[in-house]
């Protein structure tokens, strides 16, 4: 059916496929109704011109000179405005035009139009995502969560909206603690982990996220490190982590980081000696000696 790809598109924008949350086929499904309900033929393709000429640009905008980069970027905007006059309730439109503005840093018209996105699809996680980003970026916290809650509840998103998620979390936790925005540490640390998480499992085997979900668990108020350990254990698994012998040493000083911090001192301190020959670790490695000479002494 012609209106699938566009649906699948709207529906997720596009998040991958996966068995962790069943909202991502239900919004699909949605988005297909009302898009078959409010388009036609010229609507649809005029509006995957659209984005293919958004996406050709974007790939090519690095090798374009300023003045050319300047005058696609414009006849872009120029046909978005076109399509976006004549078809008003085009949410896929106002979401594409609006993340084309925000990658420009246009941020101010970028919200008006995912503004007008969100009253037509409310329940459509990339469009709340966005909106969450710009209200960030602009410093509004309280407004930034609300959305970011929202598109996580509704639906799983990408890796890179996962990821900046668990960021944002970070980030704002004082403010999100203290406006009680957050019941309290415990349900933010939760929902941190939570999302760098999902942006590792989302990334499949992107050695940079499921890194990040790994650190993410030296940043909890309590800590957990059984499944710190594992998150380690999976990250030493990974394709370009076997293959690059500098990031295997760094792995497997975190590992004997929490091996250490556990008390297995014995397991620590054979991967502290195991894990040498790489100066720029060195400063890891003191610090996990020094875990493991205070362990020691406890005993």
């Amino acid at each position: 059916m012609k209106f699938r790809w566009l649906a699948s598109l709207v529906a997720a924008c596009v998040f991958p496929e996966t068995e962790l949350h069943a909202g991502v086929a239900s919004a699909s499904d949605e988005a297909e109704t009302l898009v078959a309900a409010r388009t036609g033929e010229v609507w649809l393709e005029e509006l995957k011109d659209l984005i293919a000429r958004r996406e050709n640009f974007f790939s090519e905008a690095e090798a374009l000179s300023e003045n050319e980069r300047s005058r696609r970027a414009s006849d872009i905007a120029a046909r978005f405005e076109s399509h976006l006059d004549r078809f008003p309730d085009s949410f896929p439109g106002l979401y594409f035009y609006a993340d084309f503005l925000h990658k420009g840093g246009e941020n101010e018209r970028a919200e008006k139009y995912l503004l007008r996105a969100e009253k037509l699809a409310p329940d459509l996680a990339p469009i709340q995502f966005l909106l969450g980003t710009i209200l960030a970026e602009k410093g509004a916290v309280r407004d930034a969560f609300e959305r970011f809650r929202n598109g996580f509840s509704i639906g799983v998103p990408d890796a890179e909206s996962a990821a900046l998620y668990g960021e944002f979390l970070l980030e704002n936790r004082a403010f999100l603690l203290s406006e009680k925005c957050v019941e309290s540490r415990a349900v933010l640390d939760d929902a941190m982990l939570r999302a760098f998480r999902f942006a590792a499992i989302l990334s499949g085997e992107n050695t940079d996220f499921y890194w990040r979900y790994a650190e993410a668990f030296y940043d909890i108020e309590t800590p957990d490190l059984e499944s710190a350990l594992l998150a380690w254990e999976n990250v030493a698994r990974l394709p370009e982590v076997q293959k690059r012998q500098d990031l295997a040493a760094a792995v497997s000083l975190h590992r004997a980081r929490v091996l250490a911090e556990l008390g297995r001192i014995e397991e620590a301190d054979t991967i502290l000696r195991e894990a040498i020959g790489f100066p720029q670790l060195e400063r890891s490695r003191r610090k996990v000696f020094e875990i493991i000479y205070r362990k020691r002494r406890e005993k």
